[in-house]
C-alpha cells in the first residue's frame, strides 16, 4: 500500500468555542476520492480550510507527504494542493482565461513569467469543465454555475497531488453535476478530498468517505473508510436524523429519505 499523502494526527478543529473535529487519526492515499459527508454547520468546511493550511488547527496535527504542513512554504504548498471554495469573490474584471492562468503562478519562472505551456494547460482545463467558449468573458459576468465550472478549471490547471474542494457541485445544474463528478472520478493519480451534501453524488464519484457521526452523547466524531462500509442505512439515519432507504436502480444504488 501507498504510503499517505495526507495525515492528521491527533487533529482538533473549532469555531468559537465548539469542537468540530476532536482527535481524528485519518490518512488519505494517491488515487482515494474522499467525500465529507454530514449535515450543515457539523464542520465540513471548517475541516477543509484546516486541511488546506487556511487556519491553524486547535489541536494536533496535519502532515502532506510526511511532512508537517506548517512548515511548508505558502509557495511550495500551491503546488501540493489546490483549494476549490465554495463560493468565489471576483474584486477585479479578469477574464476567465485569466484567471485559470492564475493558477498556474507556483509554477512560474523567477520573474513571474507564464509560457505557451502554461496557457495550453488552462485552455484544456477550460475544456474538460465546458467553459472554453468563455474564455475571453469577464468572470463578474458569469452565472453562479458557470464560476464553479471555472473554479474546477483552475484546480485542474494546477496540476497538485491532492485536491480539496468545498462543495464542488453546488450551483451546478444537474448535467454538469453528473459532469463534475465524472470528472473527478478521472483524477487516478491524485487525492481527492471534497465535502458534499448529496450522498447520491458521493457514490457516484469517491471511493471512501469521512462521515460525521455524532456519539450518544453528541461529541463530535468521525467515521472514516471504504464507502461501501460508511455509507450504511443506520449510520446515515445517525448522521443525518433521518432514516434512509438504499435502493438499487440500473445496477446503482441510491438513498432516498423515507417517509415521516
Amino acid at each position: 500500500m501507498n504510503a499517505p499523502l495526507l495525515a492528521t494526527r491527533a487533529l482538533q478543529v473549532r469555531a468559537g468555542q465548539r469542537v468540530l473535529v476532536d482527535g481524528l487519526d485519518w490518512q488519505v492515499r494517491t488515487g482515494e476520492r474522499w467525500a465529507l459527508l454530514g449535515p450543515n454547520g457539523c464542520g465540513k468546511t471548517t475541516l477543509l480550510r484546516a486541511l488546506a493550511g487556511l487556519r491553524p488547527p486547535a489541536g494536533g496535527e496535519v502532515e502532506l507527504g510526511g511532512r508537517p504542513l506548517a512548515r511548508i512554504r505558502t509557495r511550495e504548498l500551491a503546488t501540493l494542493r489546490a483549494w476549490c471554495p465554495q463560493h468565489h469573490h471576483d474584486a477585479f474584471g479578469l477574464s476567465v482565461l485569466e484567471v485559470v492562468l492564475a493558477a498556474r503562478q507556483p509554477y512560474a519562472g523567477r520573474m513571474g513569467w507564464l509560457g505557451p505551456d502554461d496557457e495550453r494547460l488552462a485552455l484544456e482545463a477550460l475544456q474538460r469543465c465546458d467553459v472554453a467558449h468563455l474564455a475571453a468573458q469577464d468572470v463578474r459576468s458569469l452565472s453562479g454555475g458557470e464560476r464553479q465550472r471555472v473554479a474546477l478549471a483552475a484546480m485542474l490547471a494546477q496540476a497538485t497531488p491532492l485536491v480539496l474542494l468545498d462543495e464542488p457541485t453546488a450551483h451546478l445544474d444537474v448535467p454538469h453535476q453528473l459532469a463534475a463528478c465524472a470528472l473527478l472520478a478521472q483524477l487516478h493519480d491524485q487525492a481527492v478530498v471534497m465535502s458534499l451534501h448529496d450522498v447520491n453524488l458521493a457514490l457516484r464519484c469517491c471511493t471512501h468517505a469521512l462521515l460525521w457521526l455524532p456519539d450518544g452523547n453528541g461529541a463530535p466524531r468521525w467515521m472514516a473508510g471504504p464507502l461501501d462500509q460508511v455509507l450504511h442505512p443506520d449510520h446515515l439515519a445517525r448522521a443525518y436524523g433521518s432514516r434512509m432507504l438504499a435502493v438499487t436502480l440500473e445496477g446503482h444504488r441510491y438513498y432516498v429519505p423515507a417517509p415521516r
